[in-house]
């Protein structure tokens, strides 16, 4: 399984038999992460940095809910969850979706723009995972350190932070207040990460960082 950063919150699962592209931006919040190709699309929310089904290439299957999916052996979950509030805004939270996914012995999944902290039942139902693509730095999502803690009580084998500004040089200030919080260390970043079950192993959480393509 290889996985990429294309930008924003965006990423790319190649599996053996299909790919998911999870949370396709478009162009306007400033990561161009070109024409993926993909079988499967999943959306976390209604907004522009997440939605941008438009910028896949190919005949996808979109996944914007809650629900359960079997595509091309790949085993796609979808958990309601909800957004924080815009500042200023009137209404409460807006409901986004947690998305996990079950390929190549893997479990894997994209929190989207998670606002607002998970419920029990919730939390339980996203343990045992071996990667967890974590926004740290979206509007609506979680602050750093309450997406920390949030991988703290998860305790994936591999966390990956997305949706951050990378700085043009040293550590970006959400990544670096994440890590801070998560007390762990950094690894260098690579541009794709390859994954089977024999690489992901272990008790403790690893922090891997992919360098965004977008």
């Amino acid at each position: 399984m290889d996985i990429t950063w294309i930008g924003h919150a965006a990423i790319r699962m190649r599996a053996r038999d299909a790919a998911v592209v999870m949370d396709p931006t478009d162009k306007s919040g400033g990561a161009d992460m070109g024409r993926p190709p993909g079988e499967i699309i999943t959306i976390s929310h209604d907004h522009p940095h997440h939605n941008h089904v438009a910028g896949v290439k190919g005949e996808a299957m979109v996944i914007d809910g809650p629900g359960e999916y079997e595509v091309t052996g790949i085993h796609v979950e979808g958990m309601r969850s909800s957004l924080r509030p815009a500042e200023g805004a009137a209404a409460g939270p807006q409901r986004g979706t947690i998305f996990i996914f079950e390929a190549e012995e893997l479990k894997l999944a994209h929190l989207g723009g998670l606002g607002v902290p998970l419920t029990a039942q919730q939390s339980e139902h996203l343990l045992n995972l071996d990667v967890l693509f974590i926004p740290i730095d979206c509007p609506e999502g979680l602050a750093a350190e309450q997406a920390a803690r949030l991988t703290r009580a998860l305790e994936p084998r591999i966390v990956i932070p997305i949706a951050y500004e990378p700085a043009a040089q040293g550590v970006a200030p959400a990544l670096q207040a994440f890590v801070q919080t998560l007390g762990l260390s950094l690894e260098e970043p690579v541009s794709r990460l390859t994954l089977n079950r024999r690489a992901v192993s272990g008790d403790s959480t690893r922090i891997m960082l992919l360098e965004s393509r977008g």
